[in-house]
This record gives C-alpha cells, sequence and structure tokens, in this order.
C-alpha cells in the first residue's frame, strides 16, 4: 500500500474540484469513502447540486455550521502543492486507503462473531472491495483539450524567447519541458552565446540557473557585464583604462545582475543530474530555465565504467528531468576533432562527442561555425567582430537551417 497523507489528499481534491469545477465529472469517488466528515460532507453538496459552484459553497459555509468552516475553505482553495494533473492519482490513492480499512473492518467485525454464514458474508465484502477500481483518464482527451484550449485562447501559446530575433523567427523559442543542446569547437563562442541568451531570458523573469562547469563565477559573471555594457571584457578583466563612464556603467550592471534574484549562477566543478532536478523543482509560477557549460563535464548519479554509457544516461536523465518538471534545459557540449579532418569543417550531429544519446534526446541542436576559427586572414581584430553560422541541424518541431549572426568577441556580444 502507498504511504499517503489522507487528510492532504483528501483535502486536495476538495480544491482541485473548487478550482477546476470540470473535474466533478471525473470524481469517482463516493463521500463514504472520506475519512473527514466534512470534506464527506462537501462531497455529497457537490454531487446533490451536480456542479461546484464556488460562491454557492461559501454561502451554504456561512449558513450551515455543520459544513466545512469558511475560513478552512480559503485555506484549502489556496494551499500550495495542488495540479489537476493528480486528480485521478489522488483518488485512487484514496480508494486504496478505503479498501484496505474497510478489509480490515470487515475482517475485525467477522472475528468478533466468526461463523459460517459471516464467513461466507466477509468473503462477499472482500471480493466486493478487491474489485472496485478508478480507471486512469486517456491521456489523449487531456493532449486534445490541451491543443484546443490552446487555439480558442485569447492569449497565443508562451514560448521562451532567446532574444536573438533571427534566431526567434526560426525556432518559435523555447518551450517547457524541452531539451537543447548548444555545440562548438572551443573557443567559437557557445558559452558566450548561452550568456547572451541567458540574460534576455532572465530579463522576462524565468527563474535561471546557469551551470558552469568549466569556468569560475566570477568569469562568468566578468562576460555578462561586459555583454551588458558593451565595454571590452579585457577592460572588466583588468580593470585598466576604464574611463568614469565605463566604470559607472560596469557599477549599474553588476547592481542590475544583483536585483534579479531570479538568476543563480554556479561554478560547481561536479554537478549530476539530481542536481539539476533539485533546482527544477524549485517552485515556481514560470518554467525554470537551465544551462550547463558544459554537459560532458557532468557526472552521473550512478558511476558506469564507460564514459560514453555515463554521458548517454547523463543525457537521458537531462531529458527526463526537463520533461517532468516542465523546465527548459539548454546543455553546451564539445564537438569531437572528427570535424578537423574534413575539407568542409562544418560541424554535424555526428560530431557531438559521446553522440549517441545526445543526438536522440534533444528536441534541438544548435551547432556554431565560424570561417575565422580555420583562417585566421579573416580575423577583424579592429572590431572583433566574427560572422558565425548558427545552424540548427535538429528541431522536432519545426524548421532546421542555417541562421547568420554576428559575434563581437572583444565584448562578448551577439546580434542577428
Amino acid at each position: 500500500m502507498t504511504n499517503i497523507n489522507v487528510l492532504g489528499t483528501e483535502e486536495a481534491i476538495v480544491s482541485n474540484l473548487m478550482r477546476n469545477p470540470d473535474l466533478l465529472g471525473k470524481l469517482k469517488l463516493k463521500p463514504q469513502m472520506f475519512t473527514d466528515d466534512k470534506i464527506q460532507g462537501f462531497i455529497q453538496y457537490v454531487m446533490d447540486n451536480g456542479k461546484v459552484d464556488v460562491n454557492q459553497i461559501y454561502y451554504k459555509s456561512r449558513e450551515d455550521k455543520n459544513f466545512i468552516s469558511t475560513k478552512r475553505l480559503g485555506d484549502i482553495y489556496n494551499s500550495d502543492g495542488t495540479d489537476k494533473v493528480f486528480f485521478m492519482q489522488d483518488q485512487m490513492n484514496l480508494l486504496e486507503n478505503y479498501v484496505i480499512r474497510e478489509a480490515a473492518q470487515q475482517t475485525s467485525e467477522y472475528q468478533s462473531m466468526p461463523n459460517r454464514t459471516n464467513f461466507k458474508y466477509l468473503i462477499e465484502q472482500l471480493q466486493e472491495l478487491d474489485n472496485m477500481t478508478i480507471d486512469k483518464d486517456n491521456p489523449t482527451d487531456n493532449y486534445l483539450m490541451e491543443v484546443m484550449d490552446n487555439i480558442l485562447s485569447d492569449k497565443p501559446k508562451q514560448f521562451i524567447k532567446t532574444g536573438i530575433n533571427s534566431v526567434d523567427d526560426r525556432i518559435m523559442g523555447f518551450e517547457a519541458g524541452q531539451l537543447n543542446v548548444l555545440a562548438g569547437r572551443p573557443s567559437t563562442g557557445k558559452t558566450s552565446l548561452a550568456l547572451n541568451i541567458m540574460w534576455n531570458i532572465v530579463l522576462k523573469g524565468h527563474p535561471t540557473t546557469f551551470f558552469s562547469l568549466e569556468t569560475g563565477g566570477n568569469n562568468i559573471v566578468e562576460r555578462l557585464v561586459s555583454s551588458i555594457t558593451n565595454i571590452p571584457l579585457h577592460k572588466v578583466k583588468q580593470a585598466d583604462g576604464i574611463s568614469d563612464k565605463e566604470t559607472s556603467d560596469i557599477m549599474t550592471a553588476i547592481d542590475q545582475i544583483k536585483k534579479h534574484n531570479n538568476l543563480r549562477i554556479e561554478d560547481t566543478a561536479q554537478i549530476t543530474p539530481q542536481d539539476i532536478r533539485e533546482r527544477a523543482m524549485a517552485q515556481s509560477d514560470l518554467p525554470h530555465v537551465i544551462f550547463i557549460d558544459y554537459l560532458t563535464l557532468m557526472q552521473p548519479d550512478i558511476p558506469q565504467r564507460d564514459r560514453r554509457l555515463e554521458v548517454e544516461k547523463i543525457s537521458r536523465d537531462l531529458k527526463i528531468i526537463a520533461k517532468e518538471t516542465g523546465s527548459v534545459i539548454i546543455a553546451l557540449s564539445q564537438l569531437s576533432r572528427g570535424v578537423e579532418s574534413r575539407q568542409d569543417k562544418r560541424p554535424m550531429m555526428s560530431d557531438l562527442r559521446e553522440a549517441g544519446g545526445i543526438e536522440q534526446d534533444a528536441n534541438m541542436i544548435f551547432l556554431l561555425y565560424r570561417d575565422d576559427y580555420y583562417d585566421k586572414d579573416l580575423v577583424d581584430n579592429d572590431t572583433g567582430k566574427s560572422d558565425i553560422e548558427f545552424i540548427i541541424a535538429k528541431n522536432k518541431d519545426g524548421e532546421t537551417g542555417t541562421v547568420g549572426l554576428e559575434f563581437y568577441k572583444k565584448s562578448q556580444r551577439f546580434y542577428g
């Protein structure tokens, strides 16, 4: 038997009914299956009325002293942790609890007066209890309702925009439940692009965490400050030759970052999928967005002998975490040296290190390519500008292709 908080589960069902009156049609439990007498009265009342009218319920509460109190109704209605997706599971848990209670009571009554007639009655009662079930909803119906609600809604479906228009025009943005991968050869601009996107998302209010496994947290902040202020990174790092205005701009940027308490930067050397899950489960009204720099430096929750298998397990775990928590995970990844041996050095998905699992699990895979990475004659030392190909190599729900971006390495800024 599943150990549950019976009263808490009963109150969760009441809360769900008040918040989502349409769930009454999916209520399978009878009043006597609840343990709390006030909740029994509530269930009987809404079943008799054939609807859940919150105003009517509160009026009933004020007028009938034997009914559940208005204060308790308010507490239940405003309680945390209640979601309609758990409505059927909560009912199944309570039914299981009811069956066990009733079986114990029937057995006790038989033991107080054991005879053949009562034994036959006990067997019939136990058989009847054993046959009690609640069928789970057909999940297809839920998915159809979600799509229908989205089509008929006055508000368009919400995407988490990258803040880079040319990219958003192609992919529409990120969706809750996605695992996306941003990959490139070393020093092609992966971390800088991730920080640009991260800051744009932070400004929209999303809880955002940047796990840096390769670079110290202070270096990440320096890059972020350089990007926000458009002040060359070497000036921010060395504090050399900075004008009074630049100093003021840097202090303003630092204050701006500090005020956004929805941003969290961590430079823990070793993190596991469980660490990611803990962040993804942090309570928030908006989907959590998590950046990992970078994926192949992560450690598995359970070590394995083969590193390739470890990375595949990590990738799969991240996919599950994103889906179960409704978060968005953007994992940075290195590309193998194999790309260097080809005449056309534009990366492909097969160039991902320990690629098998990552290639399969990711919703979207982005690959970065720069001509001046391989041809130093193309490097613009004056402006520090590089033309970058943002290759959308995989997109489960939309277009693939290439988007042109401008990367100003001196100030870590991307434009597109």
